[in-house]
């Protein structure tokens, strides 16, 4: 079956944002969006199993990127799954404090918050593509911009990750501070970005001086030959700074769901597998190596970084 055939059947929750009048590209999203909130038809089995997914892009593309996943969770656990994906922190946490959801996928930043409301015994949290169980934010600026540090991005424009980012905004935001640059008071001006493509993509047409990316992401980016979104020479951004070394993203099962079906669920992700070529469509899509067992004190240090009590 097509990628597209399957974003026509399947059942999705989100809150869209209002269309801008800064042209036909908002009013496509919102008619797409509309098109794929024609429910899908009901399964034997019970109700729908609900995944959150935090967007750390826009919300049609982080669609998208997940429905695979959703699809193959429905044929492992035997019902519906129904993509909710709401457009601010907010409504995530009105979601997971309402258990209108069942599965949440999160930045660390944002599961330490909630951590209260989800099951620590099932955690999981996502490998990046190569594997790894953390990951940094990295700074990176042109080749030819004459900037080799981060102190030297003072009076420059820096082009961050979304708020909802852990390594793309706070741990970025730290890196600057740490190099005695105040974000408000001392660059020209900065802005919140989408997906790592999108920001490198304008550090490269000199939109901003600098952006803010994850260092898996920036790595693939450079790697010639790779895809790079097919627009960015791979040797044409480099690194100036990378921030501390931080968890990957949790996927956390809520206080209270039926225990049968969260086991299915959760050894159905811990068998996804790069080694497999059936998973790897799944896997890519959403930019993760697979997934492995997490403990609640793995966000330790998160919560210090952020000031979160446990």
């Amino acid at each position: 079956m097509r990628k597209g055939e399957r974003r026509r059947r399947r059942a999705v929750s989100w809150a869209f944002p209002p269309c801008s009048p800064r042209g036909w590209g908002r009013v496509a999203g919102l008619l797409l969006a509309l098109f794929l909130l024609t429910p899908a038809p009901a399964r034997a089995g019970g109700a729908a199993l609900r995944l959150a997914i935090l967007p750390c892009t826009d919300v049609v593309k982080t669609y998208e990127e997940f429905s695979p996943l959703a699809t193959y969770l429905e044929a492992h656990i035997g019902r519906r799954v129904e993509l909710v994906v709401p457009k601010d922190f907010s409504e995530f946490e009105k979601f997971v404090r309402g258990s209108k959801v069942d599965l949440a996928f999160q930045a660390p930043h944002t599961y330490v918050r909630l951590a209260n409301l989800y099951n620590h015994q099932t955690l999981l949290k996502a490998l990046t593509p190569k594997g790894k169980d953390s990951h940094r934010g990295v700074i990176v600026v042109r080749r030819d911009s004459g900037i080799s540090s981060v102190k030297e991005l003072k009076g420059r424009s820096v082009l961050f990750g979304p708020k909802l980012s852990t390594a793309k905004w706070i741990a970025a935001r730290d890196l600057l501070r740490e190099n005695g640059i105040d974000i408000a008071k001392d660059l020209t001006r900065y802005a919140n970005g989408t997906s790592c493509e999108a920001i490198a993509l304008k550090v490269y047409l000199k939109d901003f001086d600098a952006g803010a990316l994850c260092d898996y992401s920036f790595a693939e980016i450079a790697t010639p030959g790779n895809k790079a979104e097919d627009a960015i020479p791979a040797d044409q951004l480099v690194v100036i700074g990378q921030t501390w070394s931080m968890p990957t993203w949790v996927l956390s099962f809520r206080l209270g769901m039926d225990p049968k079906l969260a086991a299915t669920a959760r050894k159905a992700l811990l068998n996804l597998s790069t080694q497999k070529q059936e998973d790897m469509e799944i896997l890519e899509s959403i930019e993760t190596g697979g997934f492995v067992p997490a403990q609640d004190r793995d966000y330790d240090g998160i919560r210090r970084k952020v000031g979160q009590a446990k």
